[in-house]
């Protein structure tokens, strides 16, 4: 384990990952928008629960060159986009199209839109008071040195590199919890398939938190080192990090609701035979 981050890790009861089931969670199927090519998970006259495929940027930028989710939400619900742009208003709501959170490029999974302003700023309050659950699918180079940890470590802008997160004394505070569930040797390597949930929205949080304990995400072009990516990226062909839950309080139902993003194919090997 790297130098120093022990003071950051402690090992954790697995009491701390519920099971679905625990959350009364709805059962839902899954329909795709063939022209758009976005899975909607479950719709609402409030929200979107999208399933994001890996590769596909969520917000625009100036250096995102092609389509973005958020242009598909646009073309596919045109009233979440409407408000003047060049105005700053307090929710952001029009010029984020209603997106929630974002989920990286190479990240896969679950994704939450709000559909109108109202709601948009009740998820942003539910995501400042931490009421909203979030838990992701990690397979990682390597195996941890216990079945269950607990990281908190502050993250900022790496100081030496400006394209990275970092550990970083002073940073922000990010608390992240792990759970190893199974490993695999495949071709003679040893990865690890994690259940993992951050209770603060970091960017990188997992990326940076996971490779701070040399536990580096398969397929990860920014933290895992070369030679190990070189390895994952022949075995998986993409980032092995995935969105899998979300659970946030819906005020139209007045209660909690989770919704669950499907694994992806790459994952079987690592889940159990049926």
């Amino acid at each position: 384990m790297r130098k120093g981050l022990h003071r950051f890790l402690r090992v954790v009861s697995f009491q701390s990952f519920r099971p679905i089931s625990d959350f009364g969670g709805l059962s839902v199927n899954i329909r795709t928008v063939e022209d758009q090519k976005i899975k909607i998970i479950h719709e609402t006259d409030d929200y979107l629960v999208i399933d994001k495929p890996a590769g596909l940027v969520v917000n625009r930028s100036n250096t995102a060159k092609d389509t973005t989710l958020q242009d598909m939400i646009e073309e596919r619900s045109p009233a979440v986009s409407e408000g003047d742009p060049d105005e700053v208003t307090p929710s952001d709501f029009a010029s984020r199209s209603g997106i929630a959170h974002r989920l990286d490029k190479d990240t896969s999974g679950i994704l939450l839109v709000a559909k109108n302003e109202g709601f948009f700023e009740e998820v942003l309050a539910q995501f400042k008071e931490r009421r909203i659950e979030k838990e992701y699918a990690a397979v990682v180079h390597g195996s941890p040195e216990e079945d269950t940890m607990e990281i908190d470590a502050p993250i900022k802008r790496s100081p030496r590199d400006p394209m990275k997160m970092a550990i970083v004394a002073g940073g922000k505070e990010a608390h992240t919890l792990v759970k190893k569930v199974s490993e695999l040797n495949i071709n003679g390597h040893r990865f690890s398939y994690l259940q993992v949930k951050p209770t603060t929205g970091r960017t990188h949080q997992i990326r940076v938190h996971l490779a701070a304990a040399l536990l580096y995400i398969a397929g990860d072009p920014i933290y895992c080192p070369r030679n190990l990516l070189t390895i994952s990226t022949e075995v998986f062909g993409r980032m092995m990090l995935h969105a899998t839950k979300i659970r946030f309080f819906d005020p139209q139902l007045h209660e909690f609701v989770q919704f669950q993003s499907p694994l992806p194919v790459e994952y079987l090997p690592f889940t159990p035979k049926i």
